[in-house]
């Protein structure tokens, strides 16, 4: 009986172990490129998808509920969605939340067994799509919560009423994607033990058949290396806490990710996130921290098959909106939106330039050199394009302190810089595959500009940073982007002497950014104005004039049946095109097209009276399609005077009313010139003011028994112009 009882349970046990063999993960093929794919093809575009979940459900009595863990999964949705990444959010958003990031409300799955697979059975039909038309798909998975680990060793994910355990992150969601690579990215206590660890080791049942080689074949499938196309990062403090931060409103290391994320650590501003900067960046991040309770270690495992994946890309960054950090710039940088929401911090060694990506919207940027010592500044909705942190105006602010745990996050936080030197030793002391490109496209430095506007350029190798910051020699330093965006700093080398007022860009820094194809902002406008004529309405004019102008004629709006005559004669409509350079607030030229329409009429007399076949009276309308162009004489002071000129056609409709004799009615089209001067009030570049004299002169026309016209004449024109920017500022 004994043997028969070992027998049996061996044959249970080997039933169990195939069973789970067939309904867990399939082979690593199915979690990356299939095997038979030509690696020489060429691949489509690149397609990110991210399944995005936070939960402060907990479901250990112990463990007190979360309060920011779905703060965590919008804010991250918000900088997914930026940057083009295809985004399901899991979460219940709170009150507070909902009212912080009323949009995602109505796009948010509960945070639950439920919630979570329809989320992710929505992302993979648009992964598989884009499949099948060829893109390369990339998929990130993103959980903020609490973590745990269950009485058998296995680390799991709380969910509310439910768990993320391993298997079903690595059999139920990896194991399933079509993504050419996954991206895993936890924020949760013991969440190295729910991605890392295997769990307690088998042990073998005394039966004669040893199956412990066949259970450690299933753990391999749900561990990462079955998986090399997958990377994770991940951290883990020394109480096994997740530690949230009110001023953050969320997980501290969450914040750190996103900073990071936004551009803060981009090392070599090529616009890809990789792995060893973003683990470099949270590492320095909290290396000035000394409580061991607040202190988090973070876990970098980029993906095996491609240890320079990146796990955010942001494209051209001269198309964005970005916060620029010249090099020499070792301030802590806070950037908070008009919410209240903190974006991102960042703190740069100074080494070389920095950047921040900036959402839309009113912004608030804090400078600080100690935890002390904090200034603000401000960044309008309206300011696109790259902005210099520099030239932000900053004034002080008062800062306050609260208890221990907050005074530790205080002074520690991105109190170490980040730079090529900390990433340098952080990547030698993990054994992490570095960057491809260390330098950030130089910088290069020179002593002067050269005659054509450009800086002069030595050899690489000098710092950036020229001897010292004080050392009171003159620099250049020439800033170029991967996408060809360019930034020139000239700086004085006394600019950061002692009592020297950073703020003075007249006389201490004086920046131009300049794109190689677009040095400015290009804006249109819609003009509406009104042509009046200064002349008073003449009376009848002798049927032996052969020249008739528009000064001749009384203004009407409808000639013909003789109404609405006063000094106006029609509308004015133009549609304007200008650019406004960055260091200027108005344009200094502006191109337009003119159009609108203009009308008059003018009656005829003849000594004797009129006879048979003799005109009576003509009405005219004319629609003129000009091309021209202005001139301004200031391009910072709002009241403007302006010249221009321009020139195209009239097409105009003649009507003349015969004595005894059937009406004459003609359209021709007659080449016509321009000059014109006003006087401008540019309110601002949406809205400005015009009062205007122009000088028209047209080409006549000739009809056999009747007086020539000729639309020219001096017209008096006012109106309103509303601008709006063509794109986005570079």
């Amino acid at each position: 009986m004994p043997l028969l009882r070992q027998r049996l349970a061996a044959a249970v046990v080997t039933t169990l172990v195939a069973g789970l063999a067939f309904l867990g993960p399939r082979p690593v093929a199915a979690a990356g490129p299939a095997a038979s794919d030509d690696a020489s093809a060429p691949k489509g575009p690149v397609r990110r998808f991210a399944l995005v979940v936070g939960s402060n459900h907990t479901l250990d009595d112990s463990q007190a509920p979360l309060r920011f863990a779905d703060d965590d999964a919008a804010r991250m949705t918000e900088l997914l969605t930026e940057t083009g990444v295809d985004t399901e959010l899991v979460t219940h958003l709170d009150r507070d939340s909902q009212a912080l990031f009323p949009e995602l409300v109505s796009r948010a799955h509960r945070p639950d067994e439920a919630g979570l697979q329809a989320a992710y059975e929505s992302l993979l039909t648009r992964m598989k799509a884009a499949k099948e038309r060829g893109d390369e798909v990339e998929l990130l998975v993103y959980y903020s919560g609490h973590g745990d680990v269950g009485p058998d060793g296995q680390g799991y994910l709380t969910l509310e009423e439910g768990k993320l355990t391993r298997k079903k992150l690595f059999a139920g969601l990896l194991a399933r994607s079509p993504a050419d690579h996954n991206h895993v990215i936890i924020d949760a206590c013991r969440s190295e033990q729910f991605v890392l660890s295997r769990g307690k080791d088998w042990q073998p049942d005394r039966s004669e058949v040893d199956l412990s080689r066949a259970v450690e074949k299933y753990l391999d499938k749900t561990h990462l290396g079955h998986f090399p196309n997958t990377g994770v990062v991940l951290a883990h403090s020394a109480d096994q806490q997740t530690h949230e931060w009110d001023r953050y409103r969320g997980g501290i290391f969450t914040h750190e990710l996103l900073s990071g994320l936004r551009g803060g650590a981009d090392l070599n501003g090529d616009a890809r996130i990789e792995y060893s900067e973003l683990g470099a960046f949270v590492s320095a991040a909290n290396h000035g921290v000394d409580d061991p309770r607040a202190r988090l270690e973070v876990v970098v495992r980029p993906p095996a098959d491609d240890e320079r994946r990146a796990l955010v890309e942001h494209g051209r960054l001269a198309d964005q909106r970005l916060l620029l950090f010249g090099p020499g710039d070792r301030y802590h940088y806070t950037v908070e939106d008009g919410r209240g929401v903190r974006l991102a911090d960042l703190h740069r060694s100074g080494e070389q330039p920095g950047y921040l990506r900036l959402p839309d919207g009113e912004l608030f940027i804090h400078r600080a050199s100690s935890p002390d010592d904090r200034d603000e500044a401000q960044i309008a909705s309206d300011q696109r394009g790259v902005v210099l942190a520099h030239l932000l105006r900053f004034q002080a602010a008062p800062s306050a302190s609260r208890g221990s745990l907050d005074q530790a996050f205080r002074r520690g936080l991105f109190a170490t810089p980040f730079g090529p030197g900390y990433y340098a030793g952080y990547t030698a002391q993990r054994g992490l595959l570095g960057i491809s490109e260390p330098d950030w496209q130089g910088p290069t430095t020179g002593t002067t500009p050269s005659d054509g506007d450009e800086p002069a350029v030595i050899a690489d190798g000098g710092s950036p940073l020229g001897d010292d910051p004080g050392s009171g020699q003159d620099r250049v330093t020439r800033i170029e982007t991967p996408d060809g965006n360019v930034v020139v700093i000239e700086q004085t080398g006394d600019e950061h002497e002692e009592g020297k007022d950073d703020d003075d860009d007249d006389e201490g820094l004086i920046t131009r950014l300049a794109d190689e194809r677009s040095t400015s902002r290009a804006w249109g406008g819609i003009f509406l104005g009104v042509p009046i004529s200064p002349f008073p309405p003449g009376g009848p004019l002798p049927t032996t004039s052969r020249r008739i102008t528009a000064n001749d004629m009384e203004a009407c709006f409808y000639p013909r049946e003789g109404k609405g005559c006063a000094q106006v004669r029609g509308l004015d409509l133009r549609w304007q095109l200008f650019s406004v350079k960055r260091r200027a607030r108005f344009p200094r030229s502006m191109g337009y097209f003119r159009s609108g329409y203009e009308a008059g009429r003018v009656a005829f007399d003849r000594d004797g009276g009129l006879q048979v076949g003799d005109a009576r009276a003509l009405s005219y309308v004319a629609v003129p399609l000009y091309l021209g162009g202005n001139l301004y004489l200031f391009d910072e002071f709002p009241l403007r005077p302006y010249a221009g000129l321009g020139f195209g056609l009239d097409v105009i409709r003649l009507d003349y009313d015969r004595v005894s004799a059937a009406r004459l009615v003609d359209t021709v089209a007659r080449p016509g010139f321009e000059l014109h001067a006003g006087l401008e009030v540019r309110i601002t570049n949406y809205v400005s003011l015009t009062a205007e004299v122009k000088q028209q002169w047209s080409a006549r026309k000739k009809l056999e028994g009747v007086p020539d016209l000729a639309n020219e004449g001096v017209s008096l024109i006012t109106g309103v112009a509303i601008g709006f920017p063509l794109r986005p500022s570079r």
